[in-house]
């Protein structure tokens, strides 16, 4: 099992002070042994959350040799596929050959008015948006106006930086395991539809004759020896997540279905909600971890931990109790 994290650079204080503490626990993530650092996308939320993954993920490129550079996820049908091509390729020349894109369909009906994409015919336009990304990535020319075009510089990794899809029905699994290299496994749905999704995906893997090495699943984590701070993080995420996700809504029941936020008040499903997070010492930690492992074959687990409220300090002692007292579990994984 490899440790990584995740963040959307969300803050309802100061936004220097947000980016310029990621930098820092990230360069203490590499020190002990983290093996990735992932940046999201979302546009127009009042508390920020990392509208530019690339630029996030250049800085931290600069403070680190060894850790993996990932999106995940951008929401690719908003954007240019050469643009796209072009930034992945430049993050995986500066960093040495460590770039992942992860990409994903998107949701928000505001960011897709903004960026001129009709939602209604995003799951086309994405489609279209990844195949041209693969290509470029991996020197083919794209036509367009009659114009074939290449992107330069070419990436470091050969054919191409791995590209991961988030994916959370069953027919978008499938697509996943059929064009990705893999599929990452969202922080909001229960581990029992989690589990049908993973038979999904490795009997599509087998029917298009491909193996993956990489099953990542991202959850929102908080780890710590001292329950007062384990009872504030909880009340903080519980609220993001309100705010957020439930807000968009972006959450499932426990048996895969949308849930509506105009049908479905928060408090009938915040026991939910909290049964899909890992909060609370290192030994119910470790047990989470194992479980996910053993019934999702999970390879890696993204850790977002960053939340408007866990400051720096907060955030610090987590990455330093999850390489002390859960990692060393893991190590002959």
């Amino acid at each position: 099992m490899k440790f990584s994290l995740h963040y959307t650079l969300q803050s309802k204080g100061s936004w220097e002070r947000e980016y310029r503490d990621y930098l820092k626990e990230v360069k203490e993530a590499e020190k002990l042994g983290f093996s990735a650092v992932y940046v999201g996308e979302h546009h127009f939320s009042e508390d920020g959350w990392s509208p530019a993954p690339f630029l996030a993920l250049s800085a931290a490129a600069s403070i680190t040799k060894r850790v993996k550079l990932g999106t995940n996820i951008i929401v690719l049908a908003l954007h240019n596929p050469f643009e796209i091509a072009e930034q992945t390729a430049v993050l995986d020349v500066i960093s040495g050959g460590r770039a992942i894109l992860g990409v994903g369909l998107g949701y928000r009906p505001e960011e897709f008015a903004a960026f001129g994409v009709d939602i209604k015919q995003r799951a086309k336009v994405y489609e279209e948006k990844l195949k041209n990304v693969k290509a470029l990535l991996e020197g083919e020319a794209v036509q367009v106006d009659g114009f074939k075009l290449r992107v330069y510089p070419r990436p470091v990794q050969s054919p191409r930086p791995p590209v991961w899809i988030a994916a959370k029905s069953e027919e978008a699994v499938r697509k996943a395991a059929r064009r990705g290299d893999a599929w990452i496994m969202d922080p909001v749905t229960d581990i029992n539809v989690l589990k049908k999704r993973m038979q999904a995906y490795i009997e599509e893997l087998k029917k298009a004759g491909k193996s993956v090495r990489d099953f990542p699943l991202r959850r929102e984590v908080f780890i710590s020896e001292k329950d007062e701070e384990i009872e504030k993080a909880k009340h903080l995420m519980l609220e993001s997540y309100k705010e957020d996700y439930y807000a968009w809504g972006h959450l499932q029941d426990s048996y895969g279905n949308e849930i509506d936020p105009h049908k479905v008040s928060y408090d009938e499903i915040k026991d939910q909600v909290l049964s899909r997070m890992i909060i609370g010492k290192p030994d119910f930690a470790i047990k989470e971890i194992e479980k996910y492992e053993r019934e999702l074959g999970a390879t890696e687990l993204m850790i977002k931990l960053s939340f408007p409220g866990i400051d720096h300090q907060m955030r610090m002692n987590v990455i330093r109790t999850i390489a002390s007292k859960v990692m060393p579990h893991f190590l002959n994984d």
